[in-house]
């Protein structure tokens, strides 16, 4: 049987990241798991994350902002939450890819996978903004361009506080990933390719 790693991708909005690790997973023929998916996941290992859906990247800029409004034990209360809804993410991380090479997006896995010699972690990019506004006008629900680019803001915005808030570090920082892929000089196609590539190293 051909050795095969894992994939760990985080990605800017807008970027074709997600595109890419579904892509790799269909050629690979190997789970592909983003949010939803290691959510439903974490259920067969017997782990509690169900609240994640409340806590999770879309909203952890709001309530990072209420915890630091927040005082007294109300503010422990929910620092105890958090952590034990991101531990029960990570152990669902780790035990997915104990069972074998897969594709996982987002959720900090580029950082709970980063010590696998079996994972390739990678961050999307796309240097060309205006093709990313104009991608997420042409996939997401947004009927004008300035709306795709405020989208594409605000979820960057989240992203980016949501690695910070859990790993302490820069979410753009090439330094913390293996491979970083440019979308606006590569095409989705060719990212894929390059990914398969050192998948199969």
């Amino acid at each position: 049987m051909q050795y095969m790693k894992s994939v760990a991708i985080e990605r800017e909005f807008g970027s074709g990241g997600r595109d890419i690790g579904i892509r790799i997973a269909k050629e690979a023929q190997i789970p592909y798991y983003d949010g939803q998916l290691l959510i439903e996941a974490a259920k067969g290992y017997g782990i509690e994350i169900a609240a994640l859906k409340e806590f999770d990247e879309n909203k952890v800029g709001s309530f990072l902002y209420n915890i630091a409004m927040m005082a007294g034990y109300n503010q422990y209360e929910n620092m105890a939450k958090i952590n034990e809804i991101f531990y029960g993410m990570k152990e669902t991380i780790k035990n997915l890819h104990a069972e074998g090479p897969a594709v996982f997006i987002g959720r900090c896995s580029t950082e709970i996978l980063k010590s696998c010699e079996d994972v390739v972690t990678v961050f999307v990019r796309c240097s060309d903004k205006e093709k990313r506004v104009q991608r997420i006008f042409d996939k997401e629900n947004v009927d004008t361009m300035q709306k795709a680019r405020r989208l594409m803001d605000r979820k960057d915005w989240g992203r980016e506080k949501y690695f910070k808030f859990w790993t302490k570090k820069d979410w753009k920082d090439e330094k913390n990933y293996d491979l970083v892929l440019d979308t606006a000089k590569f095409s989705l196609e060719e990212c894929s390719e390059i990914l398969l590539k050192r998948m199969n190293e």
